[in-house]
């Protein structure tokens, strides 16, 4: 597995590609965390991230052979979480009752002991939590590709099927609009 490491993800993923199960536990490795974060964030149930996570991962092995190095793989792969995500969302929602915002809250806090962890402090943290989930859908999910999965406007606009002025746009307007809500609260 350690040869593996020098590896470009895309080079993993060609390995991935000829059944290589080391490539892909190198990949998963290596994006695990940042993905799940993002999906919990997005769909704000961390059971139903954790089934996305799974699922993701499973299309990726499954659909192994119609990898096409088009793009980096990060976005790819993010793609077919989103895509999950979107689905699960109009599914999940019509049959359950979303969580309350402080338990989403804690257990979100709970999964930030990595690099994208929010804020340290709780109430802070739920400020701002709720300031993102009062943002508007598409900028919200284009601030947490950018700012707390770390893409690029680019890869975010291959993702989100749009050009990378329209996304930078979107992210300009959600720091905006997160700014304006922040100091409300904080009024």
């Amino acid at each position: 597995m350690k040869k593996n490491l020098k590896l470009t993800n895309e080079e993993l993923m060609q390995r991935v590609q000829k059944g290589d199960l080391a490539a892909f536990e190198a990949l998963y490795e290596r994006f695990y965390k940042q993905l799940f974060h993002f999906i919990v964030r997005f769909v704000k149930e961390q059971s139903l991230a954790e089934d996305i996570l799974q699922e993701t991962f499973l299309r990726i092995f499954k659909e192994r052979k119609r990898y096409r190095k088009t793009a980096r793989f990060s976005t790819y792969l993010f793609t077919i979480a989103r895509n999950l995500c979107l689905d699960a969302l109009k599914t999940w929602e019509r049959k359950h009752v979303l969580s309350t915002q402080e338990d989403f809250i804690e257990r979100a806090m709970d999964l930030s002991k990595g690099p994208s962890k929010i804020v340290e402090n709780d109430e802070l943290s739920q400020i701002l939590q709720r300031a993102i989930d009062a943002l508007p859908r598409d900028q919200r999910e284009v601030l947490l590709l950018n700012k707390y999965s770390g893409l690029s406007y680019e890869e975010i606009a291959q993702i989100v099927e749009s050009t990378p002025t329209a996304v930078k746009q979107k992210a300009y307007r959600a720091m905006l609009s997160l700014r304006q809500k922040l100091k409300k609260m904080d009024d």
